[in-house]
């Protein structure tokens, strides 16, 4: 990146987070009406603060950082409320009740809900009443060098059963029987054996407060994994031992060299690392039932109850939600050579379907030959505003030890139960 244009960004996001940690310790009665006060915890809401504050001479954007909105609410007494929450986990029924009904913005005409992906602006509705609007989404891939394409079925995307078929029939041992290379380690991406679990069904959700699951679809899940494991792959040590020996390179790395066919990642950080051209990978969505599961921090945004300037935070959303003003940032973006630091708009591709299928291939080549299927896109289950820490400490942990461990008498209510003594106990 370019030395000038990266002191430039850091300075004004820098200015736009320090006005909004001057003003969020204001008091209210010193605020004037004409503030739209944004609770965010996405860094790029800043540069579109800067934006909008540069094209708009009534109302000017205040942004107050929350490292989690959704916990957030409702504010404390003495703090500076929002009239615009932008963040993910906003679905739950404990905070959809914090936000003000939309539809007003729809039957004005102000924006028209055609604009967005129909699964996800119907993500935002509670009783048939729009409360949040979508911002953006990002999808599960898997990645590998264009050298080993012939190996790849010619699809756009690839299932479970397809990776580990085709992972498989890379393997390649030496004369001692050790590998040196293994098409696809499971084991050694958290977060791929959690993709599996949704892939699969096992259904976590948030239930009144309460996070359930579907206890025979995730007993499906670990067998699943621990079958492809030991048949594919010889067994859970070896592949850990070779993941230990040859993978601790970055992901990428690990395909672009040959040492294993494929590596999981999701769009957000695909982008950013194909922006690099040495690299010479390719990519498939990963796809289950015809349908390719969003990542569950998807971007939700709404306005606040008793937002004080609800007219103000309607202009920024109507605004925001443009196809004419995403391709503004984005073209802002690239003249400062800011491609690479986040992906899209917002970090993910656009809900504003517009933005995703025309204007986002223009700034991001590779999208140009596998744009995700907009009828495959799949909204995540509500989910609580812990849950990141809920999946990486149960969930992520719960199925490593069930495909690792040669035991049957692990349960996922254990993981649960020292999850819960660590955190609210």
């Amino acid at each position: 990146m370019n030395k000038c244009n990266n002191t430039v960004v850091k300075v004004v996001l820098a200015t736009v987070f320090l006005c909004a940690g001057f003003f969020s310790s204001c008091s209210k009665n010193k605020v004037t009406s004409n503030r739209i006060v944004i609770w965010t915890d996405n860094s790029e809401f800043a540069q579109y603060a800067e934006y909008f504050n540069s094209t708009h001479t009534d109302d000017k954007v205040v942004l107050v950082y929350k490292e989690n909105p959704a916990l957030s609410l409702p504010p404390a007494k003495d703090e500076l409320p929002p009239d615009i929450v932008v963040g993910s986990w906003l679905r739950t029924d404990s905070t959809q009740k914090y936000f003000k009904a939309l539809d007003y913005i729809f039957d004005t005409k102000k924006l028209t809900s055609s604009m967005f992906y129909p699964q996800l602006i119907e993500a935002g509705k509670v009783k048939h009443t729009q409360y949040l609007l979508p911002v953006s989404f990002n999808l599960p891939a898997i990645i590998f060098a264009n050298e080993n394409k012939n190996l790849v079925p010619d699809s756009y995307t690839l299932t479970l059963d397809q990776i580990r078929h085709t992972a498989s029939e890379y393997n390649s041992k030496n004369k001692k029987e050790a590998y040196t290379r293994i098409g696809f380690t499971p084991t050694s991406n958290s977060d791929f054996l959690y993709l599996v679990t949704k892939l699969k069904g096992a259904n976590f959700r948030d239930e009144k407060g309460q996070i359930t699951w579907n206890d025979f679809r995730l007993d499906e899940s670990t067998n699943y994994i621990r079958d492809w494991v030991n048949t594919e792959n010889t067994s859970a040590q070896i592949e850990q031992d070779f993941a230990f020996k040859y993978l601790f390179m970055p992901y990428y790395r690990q395909v672009s060299i040959g040492r294993t066919l494929y590596a999981y990642t999701t769009s957000n950080e695909l982008f950013k690392v194909m922006k690099d051209q040495t690299l010479d990978i390719d990519y498939r969505w990963i796809a289950q039932d015809k349908l390719i599961p969003a990542e569950d921090n998807m971007t939700m945004m709404g306005i606040y109850k008793t937002a004080r300037n609800q007219v103000g935070a309607t202009e920024f959303m109507v605004w925001f939600c443009q196809s004419v003003t995403q391709q503004n940032i984005l073209e802002r973006k690239y003249q400062l050579n800011l491609q690479t630091e986040k992906f899209g708009i917002a970090g993910g591709f656009s809900a504003v379907r517009d933005v995703t299928e025309h204007i986002l291939p223009v700034y991001y080549t590779p999208l140009l030959s596998n744009l995700p299927p907009a009828q495959m896109i799949q909204v995540p289950q509500k989910l609580p505003a812990r849950w990141t820490s809920y999946q990486s400490q149960v969930v992520e942990q719960y199925v490593k030890a069930a495909v690792t461990e040669d035991t049957n008498s692990l349960k996922i209510e254990d993981f649960e139960k020292e999850y819960r003594k660590k955190f609210y106990d």
